[in-house]
């Protein structure tokens, strides 16, 4: 039972350390609420849409909610487990790779931990989130994980588009103490 503490604030401080943090308190929660907001709802929307016999709202928040603690799990479980267990030369080969994917995509490369992490978040939506949704809300599988795509989707894109379209909070300097 010590593993779920540790589990917990391993993906906490990859929550801190991923998600872009705003000094300014209010805009950092309007980012974040818009995002769950937009999961939930694009989420609820599709899970009816596909034909869901219990896409109810508080069914759709308990899922989204679980859903996206379980997506923090599996990346945090590998941070936790898997990284201080690999040898060395396994992720210099994931970083090789990383850089022969970016030459061809003409993108930068991601360090090894990163891919590692997204491999962590993929595992945990493929192999446990989409599942049960699935068995949840009684939708086929594929169309269980396009819910959840197009919904995480959304829930990046909507924090972006608050980013570069509201202007920031402009800073009001100090006024100057005048020696007189």
């Amino acid at each position: 039972m010590n593993g779920l503490p540790s589990l917990a604030s391993t993906a906490l401080n990859l929550f801190r350390e991923f998600v872009p943090g705003n000094p300014d308190a209010a805009r950092f929660w309007l980012e974040t609420g818009s995002a769950g907001l937009s999961l939930l709802i694009v989420l609820g929307f599709l899970l009816k849409f596909f034909g869901s016999e219990n896409g109810r709202p508080g069914l759709v928040l308990v899922a989204g909610i679980v859903g996206i603690l379980l997506l923090a799990a599996g990346a945090a479980a590998v941070e936790l487990y898997a990284l201080p267990t690999l040898p060395s030369s396994f992720t210099s080969i994931v970083d090789s790779v990383s850089a022969l994917a970016a030459g061809k995509l003409q993108q930068p490369a991601w360090p090894a931990r990163t891919v590692l992490l997204a491999t962590g978040l993929v595992a945990s939506l493929l192999l446990v989130v989409s599942p049960l949704t699935r068995m949840t809300f009684k939708v086929p599988g594929f169309l269980a994980l396009v819910a959840w795509l197009a919904a995480l989707a959304t829930a990046f894109t909507v924090p972006a588009f608050i980013r570069s379209h509201i202007p920031a909070k402009p800073e009001v300097p100090a006024p100057a103490k005048s020696n007189s």
